[in-house]
């Protein structure tokens, strides 16, 4: 299967691509994106000194028969080796190495033009390849755009009430003892505002609490069909619920897809929502999960600032634009916690979206929000969603909400 992407694919010359084949590069980040760029870098007959990677516990291990180091070990032992950026954190990650003064740093995108992804050594199928590698080099494109706003994603929370009670759920629905649906007005009202501040939104996301539990969703979606600066829509669910035929009528639109967590016996309708989809010809994608970061925990820690950043720089939700009740915020976390009151309502960790008329002044706070950020007050209370991060057993059930304390 070739690759080649409808987005603009940086290119480098031949001269420096020459210097590569002479001295090898190293990869950062051992991720799907990393497997990928090896691959492609072994088409071009470039050898591949080392991975670098932030999560500690691949540190002097092997990652696709190559070494693994710190990125303190690249400062020391290999700085004159030219760097390539093989993730979708390239934003956190070029700042890193500049602060760690590396200086011969490369985005890994050139890599993908007319690239052969078969055989690649990698978990993902040929069609997730191809939907992170479109993502990716969306994003990439995008950010090198200084006069457009493109953001990656826009999370619609529709609910706090879920089919489950998951007492780790990253989003912290375990917490509610009243949970809410938007109000439907509000909702549409933000939506509006934020499309016509913004340039283009690669996928829009409807997510909960579950997001099926929602009476109105298929209006939502009529609405957010209607933006033509929108690429998909996804409806993330966790296999409860299979939706009646009014809905589905509705979801029958090439640009929607949904993403479906399938966490064993409790995802009681998996097989039937699939069934479902499957009959109307409903995109959708199903994951087997069994494990979860252990990050729902709402506590303060006392960490020095520059650790706090380096949590928000590592985490996998960082730029993950969440609307809740009007505000925008740059993860769930931030959102729900501030939600549930669990935290200040810190004023540079939101937007709210109805204090502004004027969609240029708008655009301009969203992208300082989205592009400039290197850490939110909210992490502070934050155990962290990265790698580094222990797991626990997926999506085992509470009987009864979570108590915690309130600060407001």
């Amino acid at each position: 299967m070739i690759y080649n992407s409808h987005f603009k694919v940086n290119k480098i010359d031949a001269e420096t691509f020459e210097n590569f084949k002479k001295s090898g590069v190293i990869l950062f980040g051992t991720g799907g994106l990393g497997t990928l760029a090896l691959h492609a870098l072994k088409q071009k007959n470039i050898k591949v000194i080392c991975f670098v990677d932030n999560n500690f516990s691949n540190w002097d291990k092997k990652f696709k028969n190559c070494n693994v180091i710190s990125p303190d070990k690249l400062k020391s032992e290999f700085s004159d080796y030219p760097v390539l950026i093989s993730s979708i954190k390239f934003k956190y990650l070029k700042r890193l190495l500049k602060n760690l003064q590396i200086k011969n740093v490369y985005d890994a995108d050139f890599l993908f033009s007319n690239f052969n992804i078969e055989n690649a050594e990698t978990s993902w199928s040929l069609d997730k390849c191809k939907v992170e590698l479109d993502l990716y080099l969306y994003a990439i494109t995008s950010f090198r755009e200084k006069n457009k706003l493109k953001v990656n994603s826009l999370d619609l929370v529709l609910t706090e009430k879920c089919s489950l009670k998951c007492k780790d759920c990253s989003n912290l629905m375990q917490y509610y003892a009243k949970p809410i649906d938007e109000d439907f007005s509000q909702l549409i009202s933000t939506l509006d505002k934020f499309m016509n501040a913004v340039d283009y939104v690669y996928e829009i996301r409807f997510i909960g609490g579950e997001p099926l539990m929602y009476k109105r969703i298929d209006e939502v979606i009529k609405k957010t069909l209607n933006y033509k600066n929108c690429g998909n829509i996804v409806i993330y669910t966790n296999g409860t619920i299979v939706p009646k035929e009014n809905k589905i009528n509705v979801f029958k639109n090439d640009r929607i897809y949904f993403k479906i967590s399938n966490y064993g016996s409790i995802s009681r309708n998996v097989e039937g929502l699939e069934k479902k989809l499957e009959e109307n010809n409903i995109h959708y994608l199903t994951t087997r999960v069994t494990r979860w970061q252990d990050c729902a925990r709402i506590e303060k820690f006392n960490r020095p600032i520059e650790l706090t950043k380096k949590i928000f720089g590592d985490c996998c939700v960082n730029e993950t634009l969440t609307v809740l009740h009007g505000k925008l915020f740059l993860c769930p976390f931030s959102a729900h916690a501030e939600n549930l009151h669990a935290i200040p309502k810190y004023p540079t960790d939101s937007i709210d979206i109805s204090q502004f008329q004027d969609s240029e002044v708008l655009k301009d706070k969203i992208r300082k929000f989205y592009f400039e950020k290197e850490y939110l007050e909210a992490c502070k209370s934050c155990n962290g969603r990265d790698h580094n991060v222990a797991s626990v057993d997926a999506a085992i059930q509470t009987k009864n909400p979570i108590q915690y304390k309130t600060v407001f």
